[in-house]
């Protein structure tokens, strides 16, 4: 950009007839904003007009071209406050009974009140402590030995869970596990209670939450959920844990899963031991069976001949053998120690390279392997299963039978049936617990259970049953909401619904009536000849009113006389007067009782709308006799035939208005939605290039101003100088 002078030497205001110069040729850029600005505010107006048609076409418009949105039902009960009705597709005209037995419920616990017995420390709970969700069952005074667990099940639609809880189980754990079991549960601190409900209601879906052993009820007591006092099934399941101790099935049945159990387990083991035993070399036997001998173990590695299973045994003066079922304690910690050793031995002839990896692994298994057996005699041990005891030895639980298989001894059959007879005891304590005689108040604080239950009707003198308050039978939706008295029926009555019919035709003509005065507003707008939109320059020079006033001018003007909005709605207007066979005769809207008013009585913009005789919301012809109420009740199928007609012919025409042109415009839009935008880009890019131009042009003035300056100023220097020689 060239140096700006402004009249230093000249005296002149450059700047001034500059901006004059360059005002002149601005004129182009004004009329190029100007225009776009115009093009503009006519894409908007289309836009919004655009909205209206395809609301008319997508929704009423396309509704009532098929026969099937004429077949409306309504349906009348006597008595809204037992039932109320939704009429679907396939209802059939009808007058029907209705009794409502029962109605559906949700099972529902509500849990008695807490007590705080102790605080966490176990102290006395002070005056007024409550309960949170982290308090321990052990506060509430559920204390059980430990090791010991309270057994309960949560059964849900048929799905059991079982919950284990101790002293140490809090309200927030006991909470989850609910929820985990599939019910709505919730601890209410404000009112100290559990809150516990079936996701769903009916008699399927009820729930019941129920102990298992007698610590279990003592841990519902504590939460104060036992509120089975009473419930002859609970009962029952707990005299069934009495007589299968009396009649001895359930100790036959324990003893009978216990001794599969120690043959599963017992085949496991030697299943291991072999596939160990095999994997070792000549070399790792012989250094096992060296370790052994220093160890004094009694025990040696035997590989037999004749391709059994090498296996340790001990062999006694007699030359009998006994296997290593058969080791006392003190011979396993021997034989662990020496196969330990014996490792550490291969390790060292490995490192040396005189024993393969093979043998090496091999060594290390067989030493973890006995490692493994000691532990899995401890766990058979809590089981009440010695796995190593000798049958011959105090307190041993396993013996060998005559083909070398364990059985259990005498000792642990005992202790299962001990454990037997405590389950049954057990249960008959809480027997008299639920049988004993408690006042209302003490029930209450065990908690209140509501049973799920399904509803019950009778529809003409037919049962039906449902989880929910909700039947459909035959195209109604009946939802009950209170039962029926006695010798009380509900009248039901399904009729055709002229009314529902009578005002799809009203809604039709009330979305076309705007769409066509609108169009006619907006073609028939005065001139706005004169108006051209406003630039920043002319805006801030008026009022914000004014320049309102301005652009909505020219906005209510700019589809004025537009050719294609004329085509268009003229296309609408041609089809509503047009005439429909129905029967071989040719039929009009008049026909229907519906027309436009006369020339003088209808307002501007508003003479192409049409008016229901009868409407009585039309404050023009409300007063007239309805016929198209009398026909649709009288004549249904002309009405039918007459309407679809009409509309298919409206719908396939603004397809055709709407199906887009290539470059002009896109589908389902009535203006060249296309060829505007591309207009406006046009005008973009020329506003762009004027400015430019217009940029260069006061460049250029400002660049002679400026060499003219720079002359002046050259010669009032060579003037000086020649002043000066003259000695002026």
């Amino acid at each position: 950009m060239p140096m700006r002078l402004s009249g230093l030497m000249s005296g002149m205001d450059t700047e001034s007839i500059i901006q004059q110069l360059v005002e002149a040729k601005k004129t182009k850029v004004t009329k190029a904003v100007k225009a776009q600005k115009s093009l503009k505010y006519k894409q908007d107006a289309w836009k919004s007009l655009n909205t209206q048609v395809l609301n008319l076409y997508n929704k009423s418009l396309n509704n009532m071209r098929f026969q099937s949105s004429f077949i409306k039902k309504t349906t009348k009960v006597s008595n809204s406050s037992v039932v109320s009705v939704i009429t679907g597709d396939g209802a059939m005209n009808s007058v029907q009974s209705l009794k409502v037995n029962n109605l559906a419920k949700t099972g529902y616990l509500t849990g008695g009140e807490l007590k705080l017995k102790t605080d966490a420390d176990g102290n006395p709970a002070a005056e007024g402590a409550t309960v949170t969700s982290k308090t321990k069952l052990s506060q509430l005074g559920f204390n059980i030995p430990d090791g010991e667990n309270g057994a309960i099940e949560v059964t849900v639609g048929g799905e059991t869970t079982r919950i284990t809880v101790d002293g140490n189980s809090t309200v927030e754990n006991f909470v989850s596990a609910l929820r985990s079991a599939g019910l709505n549960a919730n601890f209410d601190e404000t009112n100290q209670r559990f809150f516990v409900s079936a996701k769903s209601s009916g008699s399927k879906n009820d729930f019941s939450i129920t102990a298992t052993n007698k610590a279990g009820f003592e841990a519902l007591e504590s939460l104060r959920l036992s509120y089975g006092y009473g419930d002859t099934n609970l009962i029952k399941q707990y005299q069934d844990i009495i007589d299968g101790y009396n009649n001895g099935t359930t100790f036959q049945n324990r003893v009978k899963d216990r001794q599969d159990s120690l043959t599963n387990y017992w085949t496991s083991l030697k299943n291991n031991r072999t596939g160990i035993l095999q994997g070792l070399s000549e070399d790792a036997v012989n250094e096992i069976n060296s370790q052994l001998t220093s160890a004094g173990a009694g025990f040696s590695l035997e590989i037999d001949e004749s391709g059994d299973e090498p296996k340790l045994v001990k062999k006694y003066s007699d030359g009998t053998m006994a296997d290593l079922a058969n080791a006392t304690d003190a011979e396993w910690e021997t034989i662990d120690n020496a196969i330990n050793a014996a490792h550490d031995a291969l390790e060292a002839k490995s490192e040396n390279g005189t024993l393969s990896d093979e043998d090496k692994k091999a060594a290390l298994d067989l030493a973890n392997s006995f490692n493994r057996w000691i532990t899995n005699q401890k766990e058979l041990t809590a089981v009440e299963v010695n796995f190593v005891g000798s049958s011959t030895s105090a307190g041993g639980g396993v013996q060998l039978d005559t083909n070398g298989k364990p059985k259990l001894t005498s000792n642990v059959e005992q202790s299962i049936a001990d454990e037997v007879k405590k389950e049954a005891d057990d249960a008959q304590a809480v027997i008299n617990k639920l049988t004993a005689t408690l006042t209302d108040e003490q029930k209450n604080a065990m908690g209140q259970k509501t049973s799920g239950e399904d509803a019950r009707i009778t529809l003409n003198g037919v049962d039906y049953t449902s989880e929910k308050n909700t039947f459909v039978v035959n195209g109604l939706t009946l939802t009950v909401s209170a039962t029926t008295k006695e010798n009380e029926e509900v009248t039901i009555t399904t009729e055709d619904d002229t009314d529902g019919i009578y005002d799809m035709i009203k809604n039709f003509f009330k979305e076309y009536n705007t769409l066509i005065n609108q169009m006619d507003k907006l073609y028939n707008a005065d001139s706005a000849k004169g108006y051209e939109p406003l630039t920043d320059e002319e805006k801030d020079a008026m009022s914000d009113s004014a320049i309102e006033e301005w652009e909505n001018k020219i906005k209510d003007s700019i589809l004025r006389k537009d050719s294609t909005l004329g085509t268009f709605s003229g296309v609408l207007k041609q089809i509503m007067m047009e005439g429909v066979e129905v029967n071989g005769k040719m039929m009009y809207l008049s026909n229907f009782g519906i027309n436009t008013l006369n020339y003088f009585s209808a307002a501007d913009n508003e003479r192409n709308a049409y008016h229901i005789d009868g409407d009585p919301d039309d404050s023009e012809t409300s007063g007239n006799a309805d016929k198209l109420k009398t026909m649709i009740a009288n004549d249904p199928d002309t009405v039918v035939s007459f309407f679809t007609q009409l509309s298919k012919k409206m719908y396939n025409e603004m397809f055709e208005q709407m199906k887009g042109r290539e470059g002009y415009s896109s589908a389902m839009t009535v203006y060249d939605d296309k060829k505007m935008q591309s207009d406006y880009d046009d005008y973009t890019t020329k506003i762009k290039e004027l400015e430019k131009k217009l940029a260069d042009y006061e460049d250029k003035w400002y660049a002679k101003f400026a060499a003219m300056e720079t002359a002046l100023a050259k010669m009032q220097n060579n003037a000086s100088a020649v002043t000066s020689l003259l000695g002026g």
